[in-house]
């Protein structure tokens, strides 16, 4: 009696348990090259994450001066009291204060935007002709700036 042979499935050839070929170990250490090239990019990314928290703090300092600077160029009347930075301008009271690790801004004693955030303190020191603000970051940097009026009318208290 004859057996009949069995019929070799199509597939069969894709998966055979020879082990690896020449190209297959080519390809996975192809894969293996690429992925490990980018080990030290990633590596350095980690490390260098301080430098970018601290780039990104002064970023925010300027970014609040010049938005100060601007708001100051338009008002009539500044003020520094108790801490606090008031500046009259069309007759809405714009309030400059630390509230928590930030600085906040309102205008009529209402609403609550945040202006610089992750600080210590922060300092409003009026003279005769300008404004100091000096402020300490998280990790202690120190941010100093001085704003002159357009118009001189500095109240000094």
């Amino acid at each position: 009696m004859k057996m009949p042979l069995k019929r070799k499935l199509s597939f069969a050839t894709y998966f055979n348990n020879q082990g690896f070929t020449l190209i297959e170990m080519l390809l996975s250490f192809a894969i293996y090259c690429i992925l490990s090239s980018f080990l030290p990019v990633v590596f350095s990314i980690i490390i260098n994450m301080n430098h970018v928290t601290d780039r990104t703090q002064q970023l925010e300092f300027e970014l609040f001066i010049s938005q100060l600077n601007t708001e100051l160029q338009g008002c009539d009347y500044v003020q520094v009291k108790n801490g606090k930075l008031y500046m009259q301008s069309l007759g809405e009271l714009v309030t400059y204060e630390k509230y928590g690790p930030n600085i906040r801004r309102l205008v009529q004693f209402r609403g609550h935007e945040i202006v610089l955030q992750n600080i210590k303190s922060v300092e409003f020191v009026q003279n005769q002709s300008n404004i100091t603000i000096l402020v300490v970051g998280n990790n202690n940097d120190v941010y100093e700036d001085q704003l002159f009026p357009f118009l001189q009318v500095v109240g000094v208290s």
